[in-house]
């Protein structure tokens, strides 16, 4: 009798600790995350499009007249990037000549711009220094080469020859560009500080019509923001 009591005993222990095994229910949906990062290149003019140079007086002549902070451009990127510039034109557009005296042909290079934030380009715009004409700047669709003036970054993609990414509000020192225009006529209306000889420019003999003739004129500068190449 004890040995069946301690077998049923044994037995019901057993049963307590045995559970049954049942298949686990699941379901899973799915669902795709997709990510598209646009890269974005923002250069903005924050001042007026417009500078006026009125040269009414011997001594505006004779001194010339300095813009400071004539135009001011920001520079918002995801990306490396290069500004540049360069005239439009190998010449200034006479829309208006007052005199039959001198010549309206004008180099580009007549106009004179300084930066405020400085190049390691080997042509650049670190100090007072005329602008290229659209030939000599040696832009082409748009595209420039070691010869063009860089505003920031250079031609190359090296280490050091662009800027980096990032927004004029955080980073006004690199980001934020003012820059300074300068005209000096002098007399006869020469532009002595010119990088080019007005006589070659306009190909007249030394001493006959070299000098700029009394009248209105115009120049388009291009600021060119690209990605680092």
């Amino acid at each position: 009798m004890r040995k069946f009591l301690f077998v049923f005993v044994a037995i019901l222990a057993l049963g307590c600790f045995t559970t049954k095994s049942y298949a686990q229910l699941s379901d899973e949906e799915y669902n795709y995350v997709t990510m598209d990062l646009r890269g974005i290149l923002n250069l903005t003019m924050t001042t007026n499009p417009q500078v006026d140079f009125v040269f009414s007086t011997i001594q505006e002549y004779m001194n010339g007249i300095t813009r400071f902070n004539a135009v001011q451009l920001e520079v918002d990127a995801t990306m490396a990037w290069d500004l540049f510039a360069y005239a439009s034109t190998n010449n200034w557009v006479q829309v208006e000549q007052y005199s039959t005296n001198g010549s309206g042909v004008l180099p580009a290079e007549i106009l004179e711009i300084q930066s405020s934030v400085l190049s390691s380009a080997p042509v650049n715009l670190n100090s007072f220094t005329s602008i290229l004409g659209l030939e000599n700047s040696e832009v082409g669709g748009g595209i420039p080469t070691n010869n063009t003036q860089f505003l920031a970054g250079q031609f190359g993609t090296a280490a050091g020859e662009s800027f980096d990414p990032g927004t004029a509000a955080a980073n006004p020192g690199t980001h934020r560009f003012r820059l300074d225009m300068r005209l000096v006529p002098d007399i006869p209306a020469t532009f002595p500080n010119s990088a080019l000889d007005i006589d070659a420019a306009i190909g007249a003999p030394a001493g006959v019509d070299d000098y700029a003739a009394a009248g209105y004129y115009y120049l388009e500068v291009v600021y060119s923001l690209v990605e680092d190449l």
